[in-house]
């Protein structure tokens, strides 16, 4: 069910401004800013932000830069698409906001809204492409970013080559959460140029990777 819009005028000093949804490593950007307030000056008119309100606090998931712009003219309201829901339902909406549109997002910015699920008890449970899709970035970063903040080790892998006599051969690397040999969890971690490399250097020669 969607979250119905109620879209007016809230007052500025009801909007938290803290960083508890700010999805942006270096917050607000001053220059952008100072734009903004300039073309809101010369009468210029945007879209509402987003917030979420839970009955006491409005809690923005989009906007930061509109609210901090109104503020610096002293304008005592702001245009706000209204849903109810509180602060991590801000968060989660926060998560991929300016993915495409206003000021886009830097490569920190997107990591901090995939770090900022992967770190909470309940999301960190979503898949990597359930959390791709809230952030909306690539699965496959979510699972990077997942194993480098676990410390999981990727999937197995395995190199094929051919010894001096033609036979082929394969080494596996078996990189799964199972009990293995600590040798394989070593490997695991080496990149495929440097296994191919060492095969090469031992004198085998290698099929495919």
């Amino acid at each position: 069910m969607v979250n119905a819009s109620d879209i007016r005028d809230i007052q500025l000093d009801q909007v938290e401004t803290g960083d508890a949804t700010q999805m942006r490593v270096a917050g607000t950007d001053p220059a952008v800013v100072v734009d903004y307030a300039d073309a809101m000056e010369a009468g210029a008119h945007f879209p509402p932000i987003l917030v979420f309100h839970d009955g006491e606090t409005y809690w923005p998931a989009d906007g930061f830069h509109r609210i901090e712009a109104a503020k610096r003219i002293d304008r005592p309201t702001i245009s706000a698409d209204i849903r109810q829901g509180g602060k991590r339902d801000a968060i989660l909406i926060a998560a991929s906001a300016n993915a495409d549109h206003g000021l886009r997002r830097s490569q920190a910015d997107k990591r901090q809204s995939i770090e900022t699920l992967l770190r909470d008890p309940e999301w960190a449970r979503w898949s990597d492409r359930e959390i791709g899709k809230a952030c909306k970035v690539d699965h496959k970063t979510v699972g990077k970013v997942r194993r480098e903040l676990t410390g999981e080790i990727p999937g197995d892998r395995a190199v094929i080559y051919r010894d001096r006599h033609g036979n082929q051969s394969r080494m596996r690397v078996s990189a799964t959460s199972a009990p293995g040999s600590m040798l394989e969890k070593v490997l695991a971690k080496v990149p495929d140029e440097t296994l191919i490399a060492e095969c090469r250097r031992r004198g085998l020669k290698v099929a495919h990777a």
